[in-house]
């Protein structure tokens, strides 16, 4: 994954830009006609991203493990520096702003640090593996973090549901492999280079 980090994360810094100004753009021309013409429009943007950085990810990646995680690293850095160039932009949203993160399939509205906070653990999981045994962990704390996000936009619950989160993020983090880093394992030993899960 380190052979990939440098353009995975150039790519992410210049795509969060494009994304931050497009984004403006469409709030200033497209509000005017009205709500659906704008869900129309970000509904497409959106699903343009997620194929363009899974496209990025299947040229970074040597097999599907390694594609999964170069795309985790890829979606965390775009989400981080989409919020951090809207922010240079155009001062809003602030760390503690509510937004609407995404729109597919449903609103996903949530505090910008929920997302960035999710964003970071994204990029450790992708960098940094996932343990073999705790994938399933990993996989509970994407459905739980989901939850967190979409439940104002479906209407389940009417604040952001904070104990959520954490719960999502500690199963997400606790799913992420460091052992090999905390004991300075190469990265070119078995189980550490990329496309591949330590055991």
């Amino acid at each position: 994954m380190r052979r990939a980090l440098i353009p995975l994360t150039l790519f992410s810094l210049a795509f969060g830009y494009e994304e931050a100004t497009v984004v403006l753009y469409l709030r200033r021309i497209a509000f005017p006609p009205g709500p659906a013409h704008v869900f129309a429009l970000e509904s497409g943007r959106e699903a343009s991203t997620i194929i363009v950085l899974a496209v990025l990810a299947w040229l970074c990646g040597r097999q599907g493990i390694g594609r999964w995680r170069a795309f985790l690293v890829a979606f965390g850095l775009w989400d981080v520096f989409y919020y951090a160039w809207l922010y240079v932009l155009s001062g809003s949203p602030t760390f503690t702003s509510t937004d609407v993160l995404f729109l597919l399939p449903v609103p996903w509205v949530a505090p910008v640090w929920s997302a960035i906070t999710f964003a970071l653990i994204l990029v450790a999981a992708g960098f940094f593996g996932l343990h073999r045994r705790r994938v399933a962990f990993f996989g509970a704390g994407l459905l739980f973090g989901f939850i967190s996000f979409v439940a104002r936009g479906i209407g389940i619950a009417h604040g952001y549901p904070v104990l959520l989160f954490i719960v999502a993020a500690a199963l997400a983090v606790f799913a992420i492999n460091v052992a090999d880093v905390a004991r300075n394992v190469p990265p070119e030993q078995p189980g550490r280079i990329l496309g591949e899960i330590p055991r």
